[in-house]
């Protein structure tokens, strides 16, 4: 039989969120969406939705003195918290948003057994990406696609975990506060500049953390540095637009270093290098190497490379 798909686009939002995996939390977005479809890791029915609840691998508290690690930001411990949810009150919370999004509750999507049982023969977990975007327009309903980060923010006397998303045509905007704010990406330097937004916890610190609570988190067990997160935010605008992102001018150089090793190709991979983001370097390479062969030849070349 031929065989033959298509692709169909399922709006949705962004809500806040914690994985517990292996004894670890990790901070997430949790992708809901208006068929009823949420995204923790592995896309999911409510009915699964409950059950990962259920079983604390989705979950909207983190014990005292436990670590929570937050993608690209860093890694802190929680001292204390006044947590919004518990697991019923937040799995409610995840329902009332899909009603947001889509209030008469229709095309809800239930995975079917023998769609489980296909995935699962297939050793398919399916966890697609959520493209960022926002309408500019209503007319022919136009969007602008974005790409964000997690980030801490300033604000009202307050500190608050926010998402910053830069979008293709220069917008800024920042969610996670209790109003959205929108900036340029030339107010974006300044942001950083007079520490507005920061990633850094030196002592111990309330955060609040909109839809989940309030934590307070002890000094940063490690984070990302602050010149380094605007350095993304700055690569994630050129990345929308098509231009060549700093870690392709980087696998470049470290080709053309390979293939003519020179001092000069050496210094030019070096330029190239210290251009991606600090906390993005591990992605130049696969799982197993990393940026470990760079760095030999950037801090190590008496080393020979093992092939």
């Amino acid at each position: 039989m031929r065989a033959i798909r298509r692709t169909k686009t399922v709006e949705g939002t962004s809500i806040p969120g914690i994985i517990h995996n292996g004894g670890s939390y990790f901070y997430i977005n949790v992708d809901v969406y208006e068929d009823g479809m949420v995204n923790c890791w592995e896309l999911t029915d409510l009915k699964g939705l409950s059950g990962k609840i259920n079983s604390g691998w989705l979950t909207p508290a983190v014990p005292s003195g436990k670590q929570l690690s937050i993608h690209g930001l860093g890694a802190y411990t929680v001292e204390s918290a006044k947590w919004t949810y518990n697991e019923a009150g937040y799995y409610q919370h995840v329902k009332d948003t899909v009603a947001r999004l889509n209030p008469e509750l229709t095309n809800i999507y239930d995975i079917s057994l023998s769609e489980q049982q296909r995935n699962e023969a297939r050793r398919i977990a399916l966890s697609p990406t959520a493209t960022e975007f926002y309408v500019n327009s209503e007319l022919f309903y136009q969007t602008t696609e974005g790409k964000s980060v997690h980030l801490f923010m300033k604000h009202s006397g307050a500190v608050y975990l926010v998402d910053v998303v830069v979008y293709k045509d220069g917008k800024v905007a920042v969610y996670n506060l209790p109003a959205e704010a929108e900036y340029t990406l030339e107010e974006l330097d300044g942001l950083f500049a007079d520490g507005t937004l920061f990633t850094t916890l030196n002592v111990s610190t309330p955060v609040r953390i909109l839809q989940l609570g309030e934590v307070t988190l002890g000094a940063s067990l490690y984070s990302a540095d602050a010149e380094e997160k605007l350095k993304e935010l700055h690569n994630l605008h050129k990345q929308l637009n098509g231009g060549q992102t700093a870690h392709e001018a980087c696998r470049a150089a470290y080709y053309a270093y390979l293939e003519n090793p020179s001092e000069y190709y050496r210094e030019q991979l070096r330029i190239k290098y210290e251009l991606v983001p600090e906390h993005e370097r591990m992605y130049l390479g696969d799982m197993d190497t990393k940026d470990w062969d760079y760095q030999r030849i950037l801090y190590h070349p008496e080393e020979t490379r093992e092939v």
